[in-house]
């Protein structure tokens, strides 16, 4: 038998399972059965939830950083394509919407913890 099974089995037979109807159907279900391994699955068990948490957390700073990075590519769009344009308002229209967003990415920026290194 198993080491964690012994104890089981013997506090099991303690309680004359012939003879008495009460008795636990099995060594597994007596408190004296412990299974060694059990104790390191809970313990992998929360690092992984840990680890899960932790994962989770990196990929939504990550779609941060890449919606930023749309922001700023949108900025050099719109200041690119300004120069097209011959209506000066037009112009300066494309510009102002790229400085405004370019503001609310240096804002969001800011607010993301930094890259590890």
């Amino acid at each position: 038998m198993r080491p964690g099974y012994r104890p089981a089995f013997n506090a099991w037979l303690a309680t004359d399972p012939a003879h008495k109807s009460n008795a636990p159907p099995g060594p597994a279900y007596m408190p004296q059965y412990v299974i060694p391994q059990e104790v390191a699955a809970r313990s992998y068990d929360a690092q992984a939830d840990a680890a899960f948490v932790e994962g989770s957390h990196a990929g939504s700073t990550a779609d941060k950083y890449i919606r930023d990075t749309v922001f700023l590519a949108t900025v050099l769009f719109l200041v690119g394509i300004s120069g097209h344009f011959r209506i000066r308002q037009a112009r300066f229209g494309l510009i102002g919407i790229g400085a405004a967003l370019l503001v609310f990415a240096v804002i969001q920026l800011l607010g993301l913890p930094s890259p590890p290194s």
